[in-house]
């Protein structure tokens, strides 16, 4: 009974696999900085070669720095909710005689 339920579900674990795959490619390309980064050299190196001109370059980095912003926001917002005042706080609690503090005997 299990082969059958394998085989009968093989195209749908294939379908499955290649969209997660299809999901990293994304994700990796819309959250890498890395990528912009490298977009940011090969359209300076493009500018400096003389293969566009002024305008398209300003235009072209302008919106590379814009996804740059919006990736260095999102990592920041992800800090911040891991980075929280409950989370980040921890309370010791010690007795006195945890430490070997004696009171002064008042005689």
């Amino acid at each position: 009974m299990f082969l059958i339920d394998d085989l009968l579900l093989l195209p749908v674990d294939g379908i499955r696999f290649v969209l997660n795959q299809i999901q990293k490619v994304v994700d990796r390309e819309l959250n890498d900085e890395t990528v912009i980064k490298e977009q940011l050299l090969e359209l300076e190196l493009r500018h400096e070669m003389e293969e566009i001109s002024e305008e398209e370059y300003k235009e072209r980095e302008a919106e590379l720095f814009a996804r740059l912003r919006v990736i260095k926001a999102r990592q920041l917002d992800l800090l911040d909710q891991v980075n929280t005042a409950q989370t980040a706080s921890i309370i010791i609690e010690t007795k006195d005689e945890d430490w070997g503090y004696e009171e002064p005997d008042e005689r």
